[in-house]
C-alpha cells in the first residue's frame, strides 16, 4: 500500500497544537516526581525508621503495575468518590467540570516519583563513603552535607537517567486518551476519522515525537556538560 505523504503532513498539522498538552503531561510529573522521588531516596538511603521500610515495600509495588492500569484506576476512583465529596460538602463543582489532564499528570507524576527515586538512591549509593566522613569532619551537619556535598555530585550522576525518565514520560502521555485527553497521537489520528489514513498519522505522531525526545536529549546534554564542568571547576577552585 502506497503511503499518502499529503496525509503525513495534514496529520502533522493537526497534531502540532497539542505539542503543549504533550509537554505538560511531561514535564509536570518530571518536576513533581523529582521532588517526591529524592525525599523516597533519602527515607530510603538514610534507611529510616518504618517510613523507610514502608516506602520500600510501596516502590516495589508501584513497580510492577503498569501505566494503564493506573490511569484507569485512577480515572474510575475520581468518578466515583469525586461527586460523593463535593456533594457532602455542598460544593458546585463536579467531575464533569474537571479538566482530564490533571488526572494523567497525577498518574504519571506517581510514576515519575517511583522511578526517580530508583535513579536518585542509585546516584546516592555511588557517592564515596569518604565524601561523608570528610564532610562530617569539618563540622557539616547531615542536611548541610547533603546539600552542599552530596547533592552536586550526585546530579552529574543522575543526569542522564533524569533525561531518559522525560522521554520516557513524553512516550506515556500518549496513554492520557483513556481518559479523554488529546495530546499529540489522538490529534494526529483527528484527520484519520475521515480518511482512514491511519498509518500516515502514526507516522506523523512518530515524528513529532522522535524531534521531541531529540531535542530533549540534546537540551540535556548540553546542560550536563555545563553543569559538570561548574562542578569540576568550583572542586578545583
Amino acid at each position: 500500500m502506497p503511503i499518502d505523504f499529503t496525509a503525513i503532513s495534514e496529520a502533522f498539522k493537526a497534531a502540532i497544537p497539542f505539542i503543549p498538552v504533550t509537554l505538560r503531561l511531561a514535564f509536570i510529573p518530571l518536576l513533581i516526581g523529582s521532588l517526591f522521588g529524592l525525599l523516597i531516596a533519602l527515607a530510603r538511603f538514610y534507611q529510616v525508621p518504618i517510613l523507610g521500610r514502608c516506602l520500600n515495600g510501596l516502590v516495589t509495588m508501584a513497580k510492577g503495575i503498569p501505566v494503564v492500569l493506573s490511569l484507569m484506576v485512577a480515572y474510575l476512583l475520581f468518578s466515583d468518590l469525586f461527586d460523593q465529596v463535593v456533594t457532602s460538602l455542598s460544593l458546585p463543582i463536579r467531575f464533569s467540570d474537571i479538566n482530564r489532564e490533571y488526572i494523567g499528570i497525577f498518574v504519571l507524576a506517581f510514576t515519575a516519583s517511583i522511578s526517580l527515586s530508583e535513579i536518585f538512591r542509585g546516584a546516592l549509593a555511588a557517592i564515596p563513603k569518604a565524601q561523608w566522613d570528610a564532610a562530617a569532619s569539618i563540622g557539616l551537619t547531615q542536611s548541610q552535607t547533603i546539600i552542599r556535598v552530596i547533592f552536586p555530585q550526585m546530579m552529574p550522576i543522575a543526569l542522564p537517567m533524569i533525561c531518559s525518565q522525560l522521554i520516557v514520560l513524553i512516550k506515556a502521555s500518549s496513554l492520557v486518551s483513556l481518559v479523554s485527553v488529546v495530546d499529540v497521537l489522538n490529534g494526529a489520528l483527528i484527520t484519520a476519522t475521515t480518511s482512514y489514513t491511519f498509518l500516515e498519522s502514526y507516522i506523523a505522531a512518530a515524528i513529532i515525537y522522535w524531534a521531541l525526545s531529540f531535542a530533549v536529549e540534546q537540551v540535556f546534554h548540553l546542560f550536563e556538560r555545563h553543569y559538570t564542568r561548574k562542578v569540576v571547576r568550583g572542586s578545583v577552585l
